[in-house]
């Protein structure tokens, strides 16, 4: 008998994937108020004090062996990932910076191959260069709004968090979830807080509206500590396949987000680049 997928647990999974879809609009639209890695700062910051109350009852300390790789994963999954995120949404957008985002997987892919010594699977190969030729259309396909350079920086938000996917392997089971993600968001907000300053001292920064406020906290509360809690809950219940075939959807979002919300183009390189990209990682990834 086929087992039925739990509701709860979907619903949760699910709102996870609409506001991490939805977070390349929203960053595309606050950045052009609140500069980037200042943005990412209170963007972390808010999202630590909400993980520390839904940790604070957690007494478990870092091992002095692990210290170097939770500053390690701070660094890669937050500091770097979000500064090349947010300059890059400066620049290009949120269609764009979200279907670039989604080679992630593909990346993973060929990495893992590359470190165990193996030569990837005529699949993987096949897919790779389907995604490359849709990446290559996109990219080469500056509309209103999007450039190269914007496009290029989220290349730099597609290695950290590859470099992230690898390091984390490293303090996987060793601490609660909810309760390592607090510390990574704790040392990515540090880390990211000297940038903030040097942007406030030197740029000409106005008072953000209530709307980008609004968005701040969309950042902070929904898309991190909330969306953290949730997916740490469901992806026991629902198991790999469901969660994999989910995350499918966040770059289509993505795209929707920018369309109706920006009133982004949809233009043909959007839209067949877009194919190319999701058919060569789905591809990839069934191989």
């Amino acid at each position: 008998m086929k087992r039925e997928t739990p509701l709860a647990p979907l619903l949760m999974a699910l709102f996870c994937i609409l506001v991490w879809g939805l977070s390349f609009a929203v960053t595309r639209d606050v950045v052009r108020q609140i500069p980037p890695l200042t943005l990412a700062t209170l963007r972390f910051a808010i999202a630590t004090a909400l993980l520390w109350v839904l940790t604070r009852n957690h007494r478990q300390s870092v091992k002095a062996e692990d210290r170097i790789w939770l500053w390690a994963l701070a660094l890669t999954g937050i500091s770097a990932y979000f500064a090349f995120e947010n300059f890059g949404l400066q620049l290009t957008t949120a269609s764009h910076a979200s279907l670039i985002i989604a080679t992630i997987p593909l990346g993973t892919e060929l990495v893992w191959a590359w470190r165990r010594g193996q030569f990837p699977e005529t699949t993987s190969w096949l897919g790779a260069l389907v995604a490359l030729s849709g990446i290559a259309l996109l990219v080469g396909f500056e509309s209103s709004g999007a450039s190269v350079w914007g496009d290029l920086l989220m290349f730099g938000a597609v290695a950290s968090w590859i470099a992230y996917t690898f390091l984390v392997m490293r303090l996987a089971g060793r601490y609660p979830n909810l309760l390592l993600t607090r510390w990574i968001a704790f040392i990515g907000t540090i880390t990211l807080a000297p940038g903030a300053a040097v942007e406030m001292a030197l740029l000409p920064i106005g008072l953000p509206g209530p709307a980008a406020w609004g968005q701040v906290l969309f950042l902070g509360v929904a898309c991190s500590a909330l969306a953290y809690d949730l997916w740490n809950r469901a992806v026991p219940a629902l198991g790999p396949t469901v969660i994999n075939n989910l995350l499918y959807l966040i770059p289509l979002i993505g795209v929707f987000g920018g369309v109706v919300f920006l009133n982004e183009p949809v233009t043909p390189a959007l839209f067949f680049g877009g194919f190319l990209i999701f058919s060569g990682v789905f591809l990839a990834r069934r191989g």
